[in-house]
């Protein structure tokens, strides 16, 4: 699979290229999101308001999960002096607890997912922003985000993460003297 996405993205540079080297210079470029998200300022916002909730969710999650082992506990403890009944009674209870303990864990996964979303999504439109009135102000041909373009190799010189970061850190600057 691999293979194949260095070879499209081989072909679709050489489509691009071949019509661009008759009447100029092409102007490649690259930038790696995962490193503006971790050394920007609005991605370290972000990441600490998702980290903050990540814990909150993890405390709840061992709270539910201290509770079934505390049943079970008690179980393996009292089971050879409970009756019959009361042994299936507290093992449904567990049952009933464990199946409680995955589904909001589950629920917990799905909704930092979608926060993690949605605190990334303002950094991702404004990065973007930024690259597209970089791509076209400098005559960039075509800028990739480096790993979803499977991007194995490019020179540094090639890169445009550092002033990316620099933009959205000035732009986030502006943005907080304008709010009062």
């Amino acid at each position: 699979m691999k293979i194949f996405r260095v070879a499209l993205l081989g072909l679709l540079v050489l489509l691009f290229c071949t019509p661009a080297l008759a009447a100029d210079v092409v102007k490649l470029g690259f930038f790696d999101m995962q490193t503006i998200i971790d050394r920007s300022e609005m991605g370290k916002e972000g990441a600490e308001k998702f980290r903050v909730e990540k814990e909150q969710v993890r405390q709840e999650l061992a709270s539910k999960l201290e509770e079934v082992k505390a049943l079970d506990d008690e179980f393996k403890k009292k089971e050879h002096i409970w009756s019959l009944d009361v042994k299936k009674t507290k093992a449904q209870e567990i049952m009933a607890k464990k199946m409680e303990y995955d589904r909001l864990t589950y629920e917990a996964k799905r909704k930092l997912g979608q926060q993690e979303q949605d605190l990334l999504m303002p950094i991702r439109d404004k990065v973007l922003e930024i690259v597209n009135r970089i791509g076209k102000e400098e005559g960039f041909s075509m800028i990739w985000e480096m790993r979803r373009a499977g991007l194995a190799y490019a020179p540094d010189t090639l890169g445009l993460t550092d002033r990316i970061i620099r933009e959205l850190n000035e732009s986030a600057a502006k943005q907080e003297t304008k709010s009062p």
